[in-house]
């Protein structure tokens, strides 16, 4: 089998054309090629996404350490790299996963995948006493039907909406999409792939949100 470069990786995900469905097939063969040591590489942005993912859902969740999880159920792969140090990382700050949420997202390789607006709003269901939602299926597809479902007041739900958590597939947003969801207050933030040199003390920042905010980007509401 051939080896495939972690550079080859770094230029596939860098044009937005590419980040599709279609090219998951193509990520896996080159997890399968690489090296352990270029395997790892590949896989350390990841668990630093994880770490600052648990931060924001601690400053979002406030006093209610509990936490509703969205996560790909077992047909889409094991769990990421982004879950377990997510995971992980909030167990340390005394959160605690209240329940989670496996969903179908569908076949990784097509374009219909993703996450259904009837799962999302039984989440947001379930997650009516706790801190904080996370969805690390992506952003939901809701039909104007979804919306009128959605309750005013519901725990603010952050999205990870990347092409890769890892290993495993992620769910890559549109971004007028996620725009749109944080302008109606349905998500409240979301991580999408793509540097940001301008992120908060820049230059500042220890090793892994250095590496977070080489390899990924938060929107928040009023985020063009």
């Amino acid at each position: 089998m051939p080896r495939i470069d972690f550079r080859c990786f770094k230029l596939m995900l860098s044009f937005p054309s590419l980040k599709t469905m279609g090219c998951l097939s193509l990520v896996a063969l080159g997890l399968v090629a690489c090296s352990p040591d270029r395997t790892q590489a590949l896989l350390e942005p990841s668990q630093a996404l994880g770490v600052v993912l648990a931060e924001e859902t601690v400053r979002a969740a406030g006093a209610n350490h509990q936490v509703v999880v969205i996560s790909p159920n077992a047909n889409w792969g094991p769990m990421s790299t982004v879950e377990t140090a997510f995971r992980s990382a909030l167990k340390k700050q005394g959160f605690s996963i209240a329940s989670t949420k496996s969903v179908d997202l569908g076949n990784p390789m097509r374009f219909q995948a993703g996450l259904k607006g009837a799962d999302f709003l039984a989440a947001l269901d379930q997650a009516g006493g706790a801190g904080a939602g996370v969805s690390l299926c992506g952003a939901p597809v809701l039909s104007p039907g979804d919306l009128g479902l959605v309750a005013a007041a519901h725990p603010p739900v952050l999205v990870v909406a990347t092409t890769m958590l890892g290993a495993v597939p992620g769910v890559a947003g549109n971004r007028s999409v996620l725009t749109s969801l944080l302008a109606a207050k349905i998500i409240q933030l979301a991580i999408i792939d793509g540097s940001d040199s301008a992120a908060p003390n820049a230059g500042k920042r220890d090793p892994a949100h250095e590496l977070f905010y080489q390899n990924y980007r938060i929107l928040r509401p009023g985020d063009q």
